[in-house]
């Protein structure tokens, strides 16, 4: 067990002091990037178009891949600690990224789309990630706020968008990187460019990466939590043609982990649980003598269950650019599939058989096709107009099934199969869309700026059970079994139920752009996002449920500044959220569930500063303050309240009932979000000799307390920092470089998310996550 406090102060003393590296959109130095004496201008394609990062009037970060390597990351998930106002969850009601505190709720049956979108390479991504190695991106933008006019409906709360680099004509060469770190942590990738004549180019990379578990299972003796990471990325660059260009996009990875994906260890008992007799409590589980002390800092499971995760993630994507005199249309085709392998698992905690899970595995399906036009930049009116068209389809798959035995300190009988054997969850959604976004320069110096979106989606959705033969066959009680029943208690498989739902809608943004000076930017836009509609079913009792549309108004205003030719850099925005219909989910005792929020409100501010006071040197710091709370939410009775007997005074809100008491959320924050997240850097590079340099840097993300289920104090992550450290000596034209780094310098410890423990009516489980270890770690690197 550890536990570390440091004061904000003192981490940015550290970061001055250890000249750390900058984590902001600023220090990014794509190859389009015009480098000037005291700054440099950062080419970014937040708007569809190549711009500088200076001139998109949107609230929009960056931050190269470069970058990100200095802090020592390995995953796409940890710009949380590089972007102040991202974060990332990986828990069931918490499973993406997260933007000004709204992001993915959902409960694991639910087939709807994330409010965050992913997009790479152009693509929009409908489900996991096809990055899962660092080691060819270009560059990550995250643009906040709703982006649906031109990155699609589901955007609808922000962007993540990546950019891998593209194959260069004529040029061969390549790259390698190897690192090693504590938890033996190994991460090999590289990359060749092999020209294909004077007209194309084909760029191969791959990668393979694990570490060793995290948490250990004393039931079990095993270490869990580990994973292993391997594929390749191909791109091909054909450019036939001065007015033509052709991009092909093969991609294949997998993702192996030992232990259950729930990487979780007991937080909290009542009283009742730990006591003789109870659920954890003495004759059955003697908690002192397995070492564990229930408690936020506890990283040790007493799961008795197995658990293995085995996922395979692969697609392509076809992009073909036409250029008709100033214009240009693009043509970008893709596919995706994601494989769940036959996995097991246990949700229980305990070190007895209570609650068991498996599943014969599933598969995803995700197919696109974008058309769209750009008109040439330079003149009064820019724009891009389009049509977009995708198709998803989840739960392909044989289903799951889940078994609660009332074991000790109950009884060894019944099972119950809570899922009626096999449930099965299927959906197909579609969606068609035509959209438009532009600027019309009214002066040299005014603009507007604004778009539209008109979207049609379909979802139809489908559940049925069906008997799992494995299950032990119901033995009732005679005179040969001493009138003692076994095996399984009855159940009936559900019939096939479906289930429809279609919308219409609009989503865009209009605004104005001031820009009276080259390093002066102002701006003001209102915006509407939409999440279309989704169909859910009960993991367990099939349930239907029909989630509205989820809709936005936003309103932003901001300005981009630059100051001392270049060498200060100031950008800052303010923003103001409405939301309606909020997609979010319920936990529910045994399960989370999506449903909708009446409303909820997200206000604040962002502040991002970066400061060059000489070549080779630079400080930078990000804030975010978002205050997302529900302006209207009415939900079963939190469990929490009823324990603790004050259901009849507290959850009265409209409709409730003795037998089903609702609960008024408004007002409460939303889970998962924390007030404040701010992240500070530095950087420092310096010649040694004419052929070696000295690089140094830091990265520093502080995050305040969190709270992830409506009205349970007892779900509170406390506020944390972690500092990264990273240095290196190199060839001083980049061949070659010896690096050392440390993540979490401090050993902060810390959850991903508490939350409640299943069928265990007041338990907790905190959620580990493998960022809370401290890492140590050498690294070789050379290009050729």
């Amino acid at each position: 067990m550890r536990k570390r406090t440091i004061s904000i102060a003192a981490l940015a003393s550290a970061s001055v002091f250890a000249l750390a590296a900058p984590a902001m959109a600023q220090d990014v130095v794509p190859q389009a990037a015009a480098e000037t004496a005291n700054g440099i201008d950062i080419v970014v394609t937040a708007t569809r178009r190549s711009e500088r990062l200076q001139d998109v009037p949107l609230a929009v970060s960056a931050i190269s891949a470069d970058q990100l390597a200095a802090t020592g990351f390995k995953d796409l998930t940890n710009i949380a600690y590089t972007f102040s106002g991202v974060q990332f969850g990986t828990t069931p009601n918490d499973a993406g990224f997260r933007v000004r505190g709204v992001g993915t709720l959902g409960g694991f049956t639910s087939a709807s789309e994330a409010p965050v979108g992913l997009v790479v390479d152009n693509v929009v991504v409908g489900f996991g990630s096809p990055v899962n190695s660092l080691g060819d991106l270009e560059r990550i933008e995250v643009l906040k706020g709703p982006q649906g006019t031109q990155f699609g409906k589901n955007a609808s709360s922000g962007v993540i968008n990546i950019t891998t680099k593209r194959p260069e004509l004529g040029e061969f060469g390549g790259s390698a990187f190897a690192s090693y770190g504590s938890l033996n942590e190994r991460d090999i990738h590289g990359a060749v460019n092999v020209p294909l004549g004077e007209k194309a180019a084909l760029n191969i990379y791959a990668f393979d990466r694990a570490y060793d578990g995290f948490i250990k299972n004393i039931v079990r003796n095993e270490e869990w939590g580990g994973q292993h990471f391997y594929g390749t990325r191909a791109k091909l660059l054909v450019e036939p043609t001065d007015g033509l260009s052709i991009y092909v996009i093969g991609d294949y990875s997998r993702q192996k982990q030992k232990g259950p994906g729930q990487t979780w260890t007991l937080n909290k008992l009542s009283v009742a649980q730990t006591a003789p007799g109870g659920i954890a409590g003495l004759p059955f589980v003697n908690l002192a003598a397995l070492g564990v002390t229930p408690g936020l800092h506890n990283n040790v499971s007493i799961e008795n269950g197995q658990g293995f995760y085995d996922v395979e993630n692969y697609g392509a994507s076809l992009q073909a650019d036409l250029e008709m005199g100033d214009f240009t249309l693009s043509s970008i085709t893709a596919y995706r599939e994601f494989n769940e392998a036959p996995y097991v698992y246990s949700i229980d905690g305990l070190p007895y058989s209570k609650f068991a899970a498996k599943s014969k595995g599933e598969t995803k399906r995700f197919y696109s096709q974008e058309l769209r036009l750009t008109s040439p930049s330079g003149q009064p009116l820019e724009y891009i107009a389009g049509l977009y068209l995708s198709r998803q389809k989840t739960g392909l798959g044989g289903g799951q099934s889940a078994t609660l035995s009332p074991a000790l300190p109950y009884s060894v009988f019944p099972t119950i199969s809570i899922t009626g054997g096999y449930n099965v969850t299927r959906t197909t959604s579609d969606s068609a869309a035509l959209f438009f976004d532009g600027k019309y320069h009214i002066t040299d110096t005014l603009s507007l700026i604004g778009g539209g979106r008109l979207t049609r989606d379909k979802v139809k959705a489908s559940n049925f059970s069906y008997v799992d033969p494995a299950l032990a066959p119901f033995v009732p009680p005679m005179p040969s079994n001493g009138f003692t029943p076994s095996g399984t208690l009855p159940y009936t498989a559900r019939p096939l139920q479906t289930s429809v739902a279609k919308k219409t809608d609009i989503s865009g943004r209009a605004g104005l752009e001031y820009k009276p000076d080259r390093d002066l930017l102002f701006y003001a836009t209102y915006a509407r996002g939409y999440l279309g509609p989704t169909v859910t079913f009960s993991g367990l009792s099939g349930t239907r449920s029909s989630v509205a549309p989820q809709t936005v108004n936003d309103i932003t205003a901001g300005a981009k500044m630059q100051f001392l030719n270049r060498t200060l850099t100031l950008n800052l925005n303010a923003f103001w959220d409405k939301y309606k219909d909020l997609q979010t989910s319920v936990f529910d005792g045994q399960e989370f569930l999506t449903e909708n929020a009446g409303g909820a409100e997200v206000k604040g501010f962002e502040v991002e500063a970066v400061v060059r006071p000489g070549q080779g040197f630079s400080f930078n710091t990000s804030l975010t303050y978002s205050d997302a709370k529900f302006t209207d939410y009415i939900t079963a009775c939190p469990g929490v309240i009823v324990r603790a007997g004050n259901a009849a005074t507290q959850c009265t809100a409209p409709g409730s009932t003795a037998a089903t008491p609702l609960y008024q959320a408004a007002g409460n924050v939303l889970p998962g979000s924390p007030k404040i997240s701010v992240v500070m850097g530095a950087n420092w590079e310096r010649p040694i000799t004419d052929t070696l340099t000295f690089d140094a840097s830091a990265n520093i993300s502080f995050r305040s307390k969190t709270q992830n289920a409506v009205a349970d104090k007892n779900t509170v992550q406390p506020a944390y920092e972690v500092v990264n450290l990273n240095v290196g000596l190199g060839d001083a034209d980049g061949a070659w470089r010896v690096g050392a780094f440390v993540r979490n310098l401090f050993n902060t410890d810390f959850n991903s998310a508490i939350l409640g423990l299943p069928f265990s009516d007041g338990g907790y489980v905190n959620w580990r996550t493998r960022e809370a270890e401290r890492t140590f770690g050498v690294s070789l690197e050379g290009r050729f």
